[in-house]
């Protein structure tokens, strides 16, 4: 596929979707900047063809979901309870954590297939054989980097991921994106983004109840401020790790991404590590800055190596922080959670910083406010 402007992506989105109605402004610059991103980007070409049609179908997302609106004006009044997030730098924990959570009934949480496709909505009843679902088990079924990445199809899922693209402010983290591109994300407005956070899980808990929802991704750490904005009654679950672990790991999760995804050659490996430290040292500067603006009392701080030494004594900790019981049969599903998804038990995921262009000394010195706040 050839690259898109704006006008013919918006064009093909209105045939796919058979509508005209884009709802509320605020995607359209990040439409042109991701288009004008993706050309540049050394991809394998049918890796382009895929990145231009899913811009595409995010975009016939939208109008799908305008379309549903309309028809269904009742969801306007649609209340979201919380949220509660899971917040913290990529590989904390955030996945496990929230994983743990999850097993509690009061909780609503996005799942992948139903952000992708969120019209209709889904039904309790019908999701064993909805076949959006469907796709998606046989989809993770053959996953390939399960030592890297815990994946539950019927799980929870990072709502920006799924979300932001629909208002095209998505990190695109999958993707190498150039630097101005990432340099436009961190410094834009979200506050567009977080709205129609709101009017997307309005649609999913319309008949797929309960209504409290239970949140999780790393990268709302820039933007704790329009969270909270945009949802006054939010709480905030923080996990912690030490960076020197944490940033390396990052760096070669996304290299292997990234290398799935160009062409042969084209990616300088050691320059994975001092681009993921970057950006991230700037998403917790921005992260601790707002959260002392939000206020201490709404957030609640996990350490990731509590959570591996004594899960349920953590989780039981932090259910009292919540206000929570925290019941008998949690306590088994958590305890079950963890044996499940124990360190090794889908392979061992080994890197070194060196590989990255990267030092434990570089990296502690970069995150020192948030490593000594913390006790890292």
């Amino acid at each position: 596929m050839t690259a898109l402007n704006a006008a013919e992506a918006m064009a093909r989105a209105k045939a796919l979707a058979g509508s005209d109605d884009f709802g509320p402004g605020g995607f359209e610059e990040g439409l042109e900047r991701v288009l004008a991103a993706l050309p540049r980007l050394p991809l394998r070409p049918e890796v382009m063809a895929a990145a231009m049609n899913r811009v595409v179908e995010d975009l016939a997302n939208r109008l799908r979901i305008e379309q549903w609106y309309a028809d269904h004006p009742e969801l306007e009044a649609g209340v979201i309870e919380g949220p509660l997030l899971v917040c913290g730098l990529p590989r904390t924990g955030t996945t496990a954590t929230v994983g743990m959570l999850a097993l509690d009934p009061r909780f609503r949480f996005p799942r992948m297939w139903e952000m992708a496709q969120p019209v209709p909505p889904p039904r309790l009843a019908d999701e064993p054989d909805d076949p959006r679902a469907v796709a998606y088990r046989a989809a993770i079924a053959a996953h390939a980097h399960a030592s890297q990445h815990i994946a539950d199809p019927d799980g929870p899922e990072e709502d920006m991921v799924g979300i932001a693209p629909l208002d095209m402010h998505a990190y695109h983290g999958a993707l190498p994106m150039p630097d101005d591109f990432l340099d436009w994300w961190i410094g834009a407005d979200f506050a567009s983004t977080y709205a129609y956070h709101r009017r997307v899980l309005k649609l999913l808990q319309s008949e797929r109840g309960p209504h409290f929802w239970l949140l999780k991704g790393p990268v709302h750490l820039f933007r704790l401020d329009a969270f909270a904005a945009e949802y006054p009654d939010a709480r905030f679950v923080w996990t912690h790790r030490d960076p020197a672990s944490v940033i390396p790991s990052v760096a070669s999760l996304q290299h292997t991404l990234h290398s799935a995804r160009c062409v042969e050659g084209a990616l300088d490996k050691a320059a994975a590590g001092p681009g993921a430290l970057a950006f991230w040292a700037e998403g917790m500067r921005r992260a601790l800055a707002a959260r002392a603006r939000i206020g201490e009392h709404r957030f609640i701080d996990v350490w990731n190596r509590d959570v591996v030494a004594g899960p349920v004594a953590t989780f039981a900790a932090l259910y009292d922080r919540l206000g929570f019981g925290f019941t008998a049969g949690l306590e088994e599903a958590v305890a079950g959670y963890s044996r499940r998804n124990a360190r090794g038990v889908f392979g061992e995921h080994r890197y070194t910083p060196g590989e990255y262009g990267l030092t434990r000394g570089t990296i502690r010195t970069a995150f020192r406010d948030y490593i000594e706040r913390f006790g890292l």
